[in-house]
């Protein structure tokens, strides 16, 4: 990340930079590191790409067979269709062949019903002993192992020249310490390029294999330049620490610490700090919070129960009617429609309050991603691949309005279709109470489930906060270069 350099000093940056490509293919430890990363590279885009397409298919077939279930379902009653209940299962994200994120983690598929707000469950991991290490993506490698191959091959760039002897010639034959400094990271950098080109290609021919490439092209222009941004500042940092020791054995030291503490351990800490300093209620707690508030706001089985006794009195002055059989609806079915209303009213309160607390958990990742700057190039990421876990709370924020909109629409057949009279378990017929029945073919009419992806826009803006972090990042490297080849920084 060099600063803007004259016409000369550009000439002797490509000339370092073409020395140390020589260098490189002479040597065979970067050419066998070299082939390590695009082997990697390879095999994570084939593993993730044949994961993306079975995972897909699978979850539509299982929604096309809830759903001609559910549509095929005998006559009934409304409340039982609504307890009968629907399982929607969350679509494969657009690049999660590339990042997978959070996916494997979080619930694939999640129970909608009545009275009651379920989240996603059954994940990847839960199902399988090995999804819980982590899965092999193209994104793991360009985020974790390249820059372990750029702090290696960085790291002794210039202490080999040192130890060669050939670092004072380089000087005393008219190259300034700031040309040679940009040329070795230019040099490293369009090394690390060459190496993963044919990874990246294989990768972009994956993701282009489930999606069309106009609708994925913006993303994947996006994380190519997160990436390369990423690898620069690493890049940079590398070369600079190799600039300031004497010995590669001193260098590789540096490094490799680095790499352990930034890329292994922050990363983990990272949320154990933040869940200590903003903990999450556990479900069974969250659950009981919710219950505790809907049974505040009334009881919607309990026809004495305060808040629906005043419902009755205020439905019955309104129409003008003594009791609710002279009411031209069946008023069981507005109960019905205002406990959901309670129910999904208790629940969002509460859903509010447990994205504040994790609003302030990504806060501290963020200033996390300050000493580790993996994680906020992991947060930009996911969020351009759509595997963040924002991209999990949008589809079950969708589930509950579409499970909302859902039943309601039920309890509305429950008022308009079904009469109070026999609203109401009486002869038993055929071996079990008798209530009245709908004709099934308002159950068919109900509208699917319809996931509108959010745009790229919007996701890219909940995360503004990782991209001025990395945004500073790369500016202190950037001053630290600027510092360490200047001429008094040369002489320290």
């Amino acid at each position: 990340m060099p600063s803007a350099p004259t016409a000369s000093g550009a000439r002797l940056i490509v000339r370092v930079a073409q020395q140390e490509l020589r260098h490189a293919w002479r040597t065979r430890s970067t050419l066998l590191l070299g082939g390590i990363l695009t082997a990697l590279l390879l095999l994570a885009a084939i593993t993730a790409h044949d994961r993306q397409l079975h995972e897909a298919a699978q979850r539509q077939r299982y929604q096309d067979l809830v759903g001609s279930q559910f549509a095929s379902q005998p006559d009934r009653h409304p409340h039982r269709v609504s307890h009968y209940g629907y399982l929607l299962f969350r679509p494969v994200a657009p690049l999660s062949a590339f990042d997978s994120g959070v996916e494997r983690f979080a619930g694939t598929s999640i129970f909608l019903e009545a009275h009651r707000q379920n989240t996603a469950n059954f994940s990847a991991a839960s199902q399988a002993g090995t999804e819980r290490f982590g899965d092999l993506t193209p994104a793991s490698v360009l985020q974790l192992f390249v820059p372990l191959f750029l702090l290696v091959t960085a790291g002794v760039s210039i202490t080999r020249e040192r130890e060669a002897g050939t670092l004072a010639l380089h000087l005393a034959q008219g190259v300034s310490w700031r040309a040679l400094v940009a040329g070795k990271v230019s040099g490293i950098f369009l090394l690390v390029l060459l190496v993963t080109t044919p990874g990246l290609l294989a990768t972009t021919w994956v993701v282009t294999r489930t999606q069309p490439l106009s609708e994925v092209a913006p993303r994947l222009l996006i994380l190519a330049a997160l990436h390369a941004v990423f690898w620069a500042a690493v890049a940079t940092a590398a070369t600079l620490v190799s600039a300031r020791t004497r010995t590669s054995r001193e260098a590789l030291a540096i490094t490799l610490g680095t790499w352990i503490a930034l890329w292994i351990l922050v990363p983990r800490l990272a949320p154990v700090a933040a869940n200590a300093g903003f903990p999450l209620p556990s479900r069974a707690e969250f659950a009981e919070r919710v219950e505790a508030s809907v049974r505040a706001l009334g009881d919607a089985h309990d026809p004495d129960d305060p808040a629906f006794a005043r419902l009755r009195q205020e439905t019955l002055a309104k129409h003008g009617v003594a009791t609710v059989a002279e009411l031209p609806f069946n008023y069981q079915g507005l109960v019905m429609q205002e406990g959901e209303r309670h129910t999904a009213e208790a629940f969002q309160a509460h859903l509010d309050s447990l994205d504040a607390v994790r609003e302030r958990q990504q806060m501290v990742l963020d200033l996390f991603g300050i000493a580790s700057p993996l994680l906020a190039t992991r947060s930009l990421s996911m969020a351009t691949a759509g595997t963040d876990p924002a991209h999990l709370a949008e589809f079950e924020r969708q589930a509950e309005a579409y499970r909302y909109d859902l039943i309601q629409r039920l309890n509305t057949l429950h008022m308009e279709q079904v009469a109070s009279a026999q609203d109401r378990y009486g002869d038993v017929v055929n071996g079990a109470p008798s209530r009245q029945r709908i004709d099934q073919q308002f159950f068919a009419s109900l509208p699917a489930f319809a996931w509108q992806a959010p745009s790229l826009g919007t996701m890219l803006a909940r995360r503004a906060r990782a991209g001025g972090v990395l945004l500073l990042v790369v500016t202190l490297v950037a001053i630290a270069f600027v510092r360490t080849t200047h001429p008094r920084g040369r002489r320290a």
